[in-house]
Parts: structure tokens; C-alpha cells; sequence
């Protein structure tokens, strides 16, 4: 607790400090169970960078009533790479000059930097489902080192009455890339849906950080492989290694974020196992 609430301090002062970019509006889709509220930029709204409009525990990423992202130190992020350098966006950042609106149960984030175009559709495509995909179009010359990140801090738990802490599990890798975070059963899936716009695609646990973006080159190089679990307050990602985008190639490429809730059945299960725990001990004390 006490490490959020110091980086939540160090995070509203850089937040102040890029007030200049802050992000106005946020843009809400919704089907009543998962709720998504997109700012400008095209990341979770979140309490650092809109304190009265977003305050902690409103939804950002939020499925069941239960809040994903917008909860102590809130952080979501994407990240575009190059060899020139690199965009950052998060915590009312909006380095690509992105907006965002609303079109019915989706969201478009449309932005652009030098000659390359974005633009970012998302969309709940199932009762449980948020999927994004984005389309990176070079209208210059060719461009080397591209990549792509995107990440949160899942924060469940806390919207749950337990701690920042979540069990996280890396699914899979390549193609199948795929990163679960589990409080309590519930859990959040980021995977990827498609690599046809990448040589390669990476699944990341960040473990230094909860609250800080992942360079999509260092989720690439990790190496964590398909059963790799660290339980504590880390960050969840994906990078897509993109390799040189030729003069007016478009490169796309898809993630989904992917909720479970405890079936009924695992509830009845645990009460009556706590039922089996109270008989049994009801026996040894009378005995």
C-alpha cells in the first residue's frame, strides 16, 4: 500500500507537469457488465490525469461491478517505437495528438506522428470481451525498428477488498501470446489475436514495476516462457516486433482483454467446504 501511494504522489506531479496535453473527454462503451471509458489518447481514463472526472474506483476497465485499472496507482500505456525513438501514452500523455470517439458500442482512436498514421478501434465483440486493433499506416519513406506495446496495472483485488497484489501467469508466446491476472477468480486475460502485422509477438510480467511503462523491446528480449508466474504487484503486457515498415505498408495488428468471474459452482463448493471445516471441527471439540 505504502508504494502506491508514494508513486501515486510522484504520478500527479508529472501529471501536472504535462497539463498541457491532459486529456478533456473520455468516451464510454458499455453492454451493463463490461464498461470501458477511453480517454483522448486512447488509454483507461484513470484518477492521475483526470482526478474529478475519472476519481479512483470509476470505471476505466471494469467487468461485474468490479474495477480493473482505476484503483490506487492506476496505469495503462501503449507504447510506438522506431529507430528515431519512441511515443509514450499514459497518465494524460498523448504524444501521437490522438481523439477519440465514440460510434455506437465501439470507440475510434485515430492519431499521427510525421508521416505514419494510427488508428485504434475498440470494441466489445462478447459479453466478456474488449478487443482492440490497430492499424499503423507509413505514408514516408521506409521505417525501421518498429514495435508496439500496450499494457495495464491489474488492480482487481483491491476493488475486491484484498491488496494490489494479483496472481499473474504468462499463457503462451508467439502467435498464442497470452498474460493472466487472478484475483480471487477474477481474472483478466491480455492475449493476442492476430500477428500478421508482426515478426514476433510477446507476452510480459513486469517484474521491477506495477506502475511504469514496459519498452516493448525489453518485454521482446525477456524471454518468459509459457508457464512463467510471479505473484505480486506487476504490470501485464504485449509487444509486437514490427521490423521495417515499407513506404505505404500498413501493419495491423489485435489484442483482446478477456474476464472471468468464479462460477456459482465454485462458490457453493467453497461454502461447503467451510461447511466440512466447521462440522469437523465441531466433532474434535466434542470429542
Amino acid at each position: 500500500m505504502l508504494k502506491k501511494k508514494i508513486a501515486i504522489t510522484a504520478l500527479t506531479a508529472a501529471a501536472a507537469l504535462l497539463a498541457g496535453s491532459a486529456l478533456a473527454a473520455t468516451t464510454t462503451i458499455s453492454n451493463g457488465t463490461l464498461t470501458a471509458r477511453i480517454n483522448d489518447a486512447g488509454t483507461f481514463a484513470d484518477s492521475v490525469s483526470d482526478p474529478a472526472g475519472s476519481p479512483d474506483g470509476s470505471p476505466g476497465l471494469s467487468y461485474g461491478g468490479v474495477e480493473f485499472v482505476n484503483r490506487g496507482t492506476p496505469m495503462s500505456w501503449y507504447w510506438f517505437q522506431n529507430s528515431a525513438g519512441d511515443s509514450v501514452a499514459s497518465l494524460g500523455s498523448n504524444p501521437l495528438s490522438a481523439t477519440t470517439y465514440g460510434a455506437g458500442p465501439s470507440a475510434t482512436v485515430s492519431m499521427s506522428f510525421g508521416a505514419l498514421t494510427f488508428v485504434q478501434t475498440i470494441a466489445i465483440t462478447a459479453p466478456n470481451v474488449l478487443s482492440v486493433n490497430v492499424g499503423i499506416t507509413n505514408n514516408g519513406a521506409d521505417m525501421r525498428g518498429v514495435r508496439w506495446g500496450v499494457g495495464f496495472d491489474p488492480d482487481q483485488g483491491i476493488s475486491l477488498g484484498g491488496s494490489f497484489d494479483t496472481d499473474n501467469t504468462i499463457l503462451g508466446q508467439g502467435a498464442v501470446a497470452a498474460v493472466l491476472a487472478n484475483y480471487g477468480g477474477h481474472s483478466v486475460t491480455l492475449r493476442n489475436t492476430t500477428s500478421a502485422g508482426a515478426t514476433s509477438v510477446a507476452a510480459y510480467i513486469d517484474p521491477f514495476s506495477c506502475c511504469s511503462p514496459v519498452d516493448p523491446l525489453t518485454a521482446l528480449s525477456a524471454g518468459q516462457s509459457a508457464g512463467y508466474n510471479l505473484f505480486g504487484d506487476n504490470s501485464i503486457s504485449l509487444a509486437y516486433d514490427i521490423g521495417t515498415l515499407g513506404a505505404g505498408q500498413t501493419a495491423s495488428i489485435g489484442y483482446e482483454y478477456v474476464f472471468a468471474v468464479p462460477e456459482p459452482g465454485t462458490y457453493g463448493m467453497l461454502l461447503a467446504g467451510l461447511g466440512l471445516i466447521g462440522v469437523m471441527v465441531r466433532r474434535r471439540t466434542a470429542a
